[in-house]
């Protein structure tokens, strides 16, 4: 019997469509038909296999505004953020089909022993990949992740998000349409169960995962007993750090939509603000007045903040906040489950925030802002490394006092007087519990690929001693 997931309306709750899922038992066969694509793919001339990515681009980007609507209207972005994320997901295949080669390009190495050996380094295709995909963000991190393994040469199957089905359909459709041989690039919507038989599968020789920090635990484990690689890209709590000589308008103008995108459902997004004590008033004036803008519209029209995704995500997002009030935080604004349909959530800041608070050493995932304040740098600096998180950071201040306090983060990414989303050429990777591996830029390239050292004499038949 077909297990069947409900896809919901996040602005309603209604269920929109009834998807099919794999049954466990057909994780074997799916497995084993990547195996089978690898070795006729992995020998398609890289600029072949950049040729077909660049013309995914092209096809995706050309049904983009048939694609948007549906997409924001099972993930709960507005059409603005689905149009964005689509358009983000073709930056990111057409970078990857103009680097791709110059990735796997043999490098020969320098002889410093003069030795007469030429040591030459190559880039092979590592194997079939298991890439599984995120929910709140599902058309940029499968070409991340896909567009990635399939330049250097893997066949890929998509775990999918079963929440947000129609964009990855999408993706893999236009793929055909541009010329990627059939059986090289296969969806996978499954159970639980069927993902975790997937994971332990032999054939592939790369997991690359995206979510939570608890599932991303169970996915290493899983896949160490077949010897796979993971790349891990895990939960967030990222600190924004605003000294008492920022700019607080421009502080504001950055943090404030890096924060509510997509309804503050990103690890990348800035979750604590560390505000100095000095300027901390000025400050939360000027973020509370900046909050009447993000209009939560259930009827979408005018919406520039959406719901969340599901239900269970709303009230575990709620619970942080009542948590935080009942142990002494002040709530100044939000912190209450609106009456009307959907999975709305207002944006909440809470101040006077307690150190025992859940919302402080737990990821939000949802439109909350603690504030906490602190008198010194390395008071604040402390404070950023309260969490085991570390993916991302952001700093307001003079640019050569943050230069010199951003190596004293742990993160993975820091942006000083900036906030923006993760582009194509930079490496994006955490530390800690926020995972390990790279995706994004020429390491997350690399990420797919195993190196090979071939080793000559300098000279044809001459053998040094």
């Amino acid at each position: 019997m077909t297990t069947l997931a409900p896809v919901r309306d996040p602005r309603t709750g209604e269920v929109i469509e009834e998807l099919p899922l794999m049954a466990e038992r057909d994780a074997p066969g799916l497995a084993q038909r990547a195996a089978g694509a690898f070795g006729a793919w992995s020998r398609v001339p890289p600029r072949r296999r950049a040729e077909i990515l660049a013309g995914t681009a092209r096809v995706l980007a050309g049904r983009a505004p048939a694609i948007a609507p549906r997409f924001a209207l099972e993930s709960g972005k507005t059409l603005l953020e689905a149009r964005a994320e689509l358009a983000r997901a073709c930056e990111t295949l057409l970078w990857i089909a103009g680097h791709a080669e110059d990735v796997l390009r043999p490098v020969v190495l320098e002889d410093l022993e003069d030795s007469g050996l030429i040591r030459e380094v190559t880039a092979e295709p590592a194997g079939p990949v298991l890439a599984i995909v995120p929910s709140n963000f599902p058309a940029v991190v499968t070409a991340r992740k896909a567009g990635a393994a399939l330049a250097m040469g893997c066949p890929v199957v998509l775990k999918a998000p079963e929440t947000t089905p129609s964009v990855v359909r999408a993706f893999t459709a236009a793929a055909t349409e541009a010329g990627l041989p059939e059986g090289v690039l296969r969806l996978a919507f499954t159970t639980p169960g069927g993902a975790a038989a997937l994971v332990r599968r032999p054939e592939f020789r790369t997991v690359s995962f995206t979510g939570s920090t608890r599932t991303g635990r169970l996915v290493a484990a899983a896949a160490a007993e077949t010897l796979a690689q993971c790349v891990l890209e895990l939960g967030g709590h990222a600190p924004a750090i605003v000294t008492a000589d920022a700019d607080l308008d421009a502080a504001v103008s950055a943090l404030v939509p890096m924060k509510f995108g997509s309804a503050g459902q990103s690890c990348a997004a800035p979750s604590r603000f560390l505000v100095a004590e000095s300027a901390a008033s000025a400050f939360l004036a000027r973020l509370l007045a900046a909050l009447p803008a993000l209009e939560c519209d259930p009827s979408g029209t005018h919406a520039t903040l959406g719901p969340l995704h599901t239900e269970s995500r709303r009230a575990e997002v709620h619970a942080l906040v009542q948590d935080a009030v009942t142990r002494g935080a002040v709530l100044r604004s939000g912190g209450r489950v609106p009456d009307h349909p959907g999975y709305y959530y207002p944006p909440t800041v809470l101040t006077d925030v307690p150190a025992t608070a859940r919302i402080l050493a737990e990821e939000p995932f949802g439109p909350l802002i603690p504030l906490q304040t602190f008198t010194t740098e390395s008071e604040a600096v402390a404070l950023a490394g309260s969490t085991p998180y570390a993916l991302g950071a952001f700093l307001f201040g003079p640019e050569p006092r943050m230069r010199a306090l951003a190596p004293r983060l742990n993160a993975g990414r820091v942006s000083i007087n900036s906030a923006s989303g993760a582009d194509p050429a930079s490496p994006l990777s955490g530390r800690s519990e926020s995972g390990y591996g790279y995706e994004g830029g020429r390491e997350g390239l690399q990420a797919f690929t195993r190196l090979k050292v071939t080793i000559t004499p300098a000279k044809a038949g001459v053998c040094p001693t």
